[in-house]
């Protein structure tokens, strides 16, 4: 896809788009890209920028069991 068609692509995804918070979200975001040159991680130090990635790849329910694993763990608390 070429600089103009993803231009002209966007514009008319743009155009249909009814939710006023979304455009504000949009017209946020492209108002820091256009003013900002630079990335927002740029000011991070490598052993940042690292600990950012694997918190950000860290699932939040990596210590949940399931319902079943819950029930056969405490099963023993359960019997008379």
């Amino acid at each position: 896809m070429t600089l103009s068609q993803r231009q002209q692509q966007l514009i008319q995804q743009i155009s249909v788009i009814n939710d006023e918070n979304i455009l504000l979200m949009l017209e946020e975001e492209l108002s820091y890209h256009l003013q900002h040159k630079t990335d927002i991680t740029d000011g991070l130090t490598p052993f940042e920028l690292n600990e950012l990635i694997t918190l950000a790849s860290d699932t939040s329910d990596k210590d949940t069991v399931s319902l079943e694993e819950y029930k056969k763990a405490t099963e023993r608390w359960r019997t008379k």
